[in-house]
């Protein structure tokens, strides 16, 4: 018996999806305690299923009798020995399932083996989705599902985002914890100090508008805007939901009128050329652009993805903001780590009610 992270011995023999429910539902009521570091909690729960469904009947195979296609594994999912991806669902009124660096339902190979023909591609994967109630640390629901499957029942997912990546590590986390006011500032770029203002004025424009120069609030300027956003909860949902939040509060607290439409696009709030994001891992999606690759986005004042400002908020796992980190592109790289490279996404929207409706249960692409 090996552990699951290993492909499958014989790809004709793999535990069905009904098998898989069958012995998660000894999960159902158990006692799981959500951290504050998803990655924590994710590989505690790949534990726990490994522990369930490893009875000696599932066999592995040995790391040499196959290749891993994408480059660095990317995409490859860590229960591969039942072919199938975790993950857990909390709270809010849906689920953005988000299935990194492969497309599913897709015959992109992930793995070929040696001795034959036989391969596993994308839509071989399943996902176990975990329920967890973060108020009683109990977990309520347990849904196995094909990428078929979710196709089928809540459309197809959505076209794959690339995402610039950045980590912020504990060590990190607790140094910035201990700033003054929990608030790490960072000075902005030397090609934005010409455009920004003297000091705070009554903000006349929308958060849409284009930046004008000498309107342009500092760093310095924004942070005291915005320091009591410390200790405030975001909306607790996905990242997306908690981010959209997160814009709305800054905007406010800025000046802008909470009737002004959200952009969504880069940077968040363009008349600040400022880029707002949530920490609720140690990995940061940056999105599509990123400071490591400058690119004009302003090209009135040519100011490019350096001289974007961004604010981070550091949230815990009830979604409260703990610290917050305001610096100019430039210079996010003299505290934190770039991932080399680009990683990319696919979503889908399940409502929170699908959950529901099989709370106490585990199944298999239910009806």
């Amino acid at each position: 018996m090996k552990d699951l992270k290993y492909a499958p011995f014989n790809i004709t023999e793999v535990i069905s999806g009904a098998e898989i429910a069958n012995k998660l539902e000894s999960l159902i009521g158990k006692d799981f305690k959500l951290s504050k570091n998803p990655r924590t909690n994710g590989s505690k729960l790949r534990k726990l299923i490994n522990e369930a469904l490893n009875d000696g009947s599932i066999l592995t195979a040995d790391k040499d009798d196959y290749d891993v296609v994408p480059d660095k594994g990317k995409g490859v999912p860590r229960l591969l020995g039942c072919l199938c991806d975790s993950y857990i669902v909390t709270t809010g009124e849906k689920y953005n399932l988000q299935v990194w660096n492969r497309v599913p339902n897709s015959s992109s190979i992930l793995i070929k083996y040696h001795d034959n023909e036989n391969v596993i591609t994308s839509k071989d994967i399943k996902f176990i989705l975990v329920k967890v109630n973060p108020d009683t640390n109990i977990i309520t629901t347990i849904i196995i599902a094909t990428p078929e499957y979710i196709e089928n029942k809540f459309g197809v997912f959505g076209v794959p985002t690339i995402k610039h990546q950045m980590i912020i590590s504990d060590s990190k986390r607790a140094s910035i914890l201990s700033q003054e006011n929990n608030i790490l500032l960072k000075k902005d770029s030397h090609n934005m100090s010409s455009y920004l203002a003297a000091q705070y004025s009554v903000q006349e424009s929308k958060l849409s508008d284009a930046p004008v120069p000498g309107k342009i609030f500092s760093l310095e300027c924004i942070k005291e805007k915005v320091k009591p956003l410390i200790g405030q909860r975001l909306e607790s949902a996905d990242t997306k939901t908690k981010g959209q939040s997160l814009e709305r509060l800054v905007a406010t607290q800025l000046g802008y009128l909470e009737t002004d439409t959200l952009v969504g696009g880069y940077p968040d709030i363009p008349n600040q050329l400022l880029e707002i994001k949530v920490q609720d891992s140690p990995t940061v999606d940056l999105g599509k652009y990123s400071p490591m690759t400058p690119e004009i986005i302003d090209n009135k004042m040519l100011l490019t993805t350096e001289d974007v400002r961004y604010l981070i908020a550091l949230t815990n796992s009830e979604g409260i903001i703990e610290g917050i980190v305001l610096s100019s592109g430039k210079n996010l790289k003299d505290e934190f780590t770039f991932v080399k490279g680009t990683s990319f996404k696919c979503q889908r929207s399940i409502p929170m009610t699908f959950f529901d409706k099989y709370e106490r249960q585990s199944v298999f692409n239910p009806e």
